[in-house]
């Protein structure tokens, strides 16, 4: 008796399983995307275009004369005392020959970004002086560029990470 009430309940349920799915798929319709030919698209620059591309390719690489800086390293430290947190932002990189002045970039990992410009081949800031340093510097990267006299300048830097210290 026992045996016949469990098979019953299978039965049943394997009928409720198929009932429910069956109408699911057949109420489907089957998925057919448009097809669309996208044209070739054929661009033609005038004669006046290319000269100015040409122009503009020659100045670069004209200017782009100094070397490009290699970043030494660049640290975060924040420290947490009862009278308040202290946030500094510390980098360093080697001096450019003929380079006058420095760019760098911090772009912390939000994407929000921040240009500082020097004179030195280091660069500190600290959070009482830069807001920007508030938030912290998680997954931060920085990258350097040099420029020099009649408007030389150097690629960037290759980008380097942060290391934070937190104490």
């Amino acid at each position: 008796m026992r045996k016949m009430k469990k098979l019953i309940a299978v039965v049943l349920m394997a009928v409720l399983t198929l009932a429910c799915a069956v109408p699911t798929m057949a109420c489907t319709p089957p998925l057919k995307p448009p097809h669309i030919d996208i044209p070739e698209i054929e661009v033609k620059i005038d004669d006046k275009l290319q000269a100015g591309i040409d122009a503009a390719a020659k100045k670069f690489i004209e200017k782009n004369v100094l070397s490009k800086p290699v970043i030494n390293n660049v640290t975060y430290i924040q420290k947490t005392t009862r009278y308040g947190t202290y946030r500094c932002l510390s980098a360093s990189w080697n001096k450019v020959d003929n380079a006058t002045s420095y760019e760098v970039e911090v772009t912390k990992s939000d994407g929000t970004q921040k240009t500082y410009k020097t004179s030195y081949a280091v660069l500190v800031k600290s959070n009482y002086a830069d807001e920007f340093l508030d938030d912290g510097m998680d997954g931060a990267t920085v990258k350097v560029k040099a420029y020099g006299v009649d408007e030389t300048f150097s690629l960037w830097s290759d980008e380097v990470d942060v290391d934070q210290y937190n104490f």
